[in-house]
């Protein structure tokens, strides 16, 4: 009697082991589920946070972004050919997102930093600060651009760009300082500018001109390139001499 019942202690002892087992299994996968579904929903949150629309509508410049990390830029620009960049975006800070254009003209990473529903993207010399506002509801990127080639509302008082100022400015920056010359040539190739000496083309250089940027090279140095920001050259020259400048261009 006693053997039968020592049997059954140990069978019931076995039984609330497993039981006990069973139940630290299931435990583990909720605790892995929730704390999977917890990873989830803050990496959406994160991505929601960035993810829509935001445009400067004065300035003529917005941007989109979707929750896959890539996204979209476009300026309408008045003198030249707009710009319409496809771009990626990675969190980087609190509010603070790296983001990468497909454009040759961008060399460096653009910073984007969202504050409530303002989000401003800065970048290097060669990239003029830009701030945006939150657009309400979906904002047609196309659309955007042709609305504001037909109402012309981007434009501020220092809009449009002169390319004839900025190539005086090119030549005074790069020569560092201005010849004793009346006279100086520009002209336009299809938005590849030139400008020189009247009566020595030697030192002309070359430029195009891309929203607040400007890329120029020596028109006998290909090689020569760099981009800046016109911001950038505008600090650099003296404006009185390149307002004479323009004046004497041909």
């Amino acid at each position: 009697m006693k053997k039968y019942r020592r049997i059954i202690n140990v069978a019931m002892l076995g039984l609330v082991a497993a039981s006990l087992t069973a139940c630290g299994a299931n435990n583990k996968v909720e605790n892995e589920s929730a704390s999977s579904k917890s990873t989830t929903n803050t990496s959406q949150t994160t991505a929601d946070t960035l993810v829509g629309a935001y445009q400067n509508t004065q300035k003529g410049t917005a941007v989109k972004f979707n929750a896959n990390g890539t996204g979209r830029y476009v300026y309408a620009d008045p003198v030249n050919s707009d710009t319409n960049d496809q771009l990626t975006w990675t969190k980087t800070g609190d509010n603070e997102y790296t983001l990468k254009f497909d454009d040759s003209d961008v060399t460096s990473p653009v910073t984007a930093h969202l504050n409530g529903n303002q989000l401003t993207l800065t970048g290097d010399s060669n990239w003029a600060t830009d701030s945006m506002t939150r657009a309400n509801g979906k904002l047609d990127l196309d659309k955007y651009l042709a609305d504001h080639h037909g109402n012309g509302s981007h434009q501020s008082p220092s809009s449009p760009v002169d390319p004839r100022r900025v190539g005086a400015m090119i030549y005074q920056a790069t020569y560092d300082g201005m010849p004793g010359r009346e006279k100086f040539n520009f002209s336009d190739n299809n938005g590849t500018y030139s400008f020189s000496e009247a009566n020595d083309d030697s030192g002309a250089m070359e430029y195009r001109i891309k929203g607040n940027t400007v890329t120029y090279w020596r028109a006998s140095d290909p090689s020569s390139k760099q981009t800046t920001s016109i911001q950038s050259l505008t600090s650099r020259t003296d404006q009185e001499q390149i307002s004479g400048i323009v004046s004497n261009t041909i």
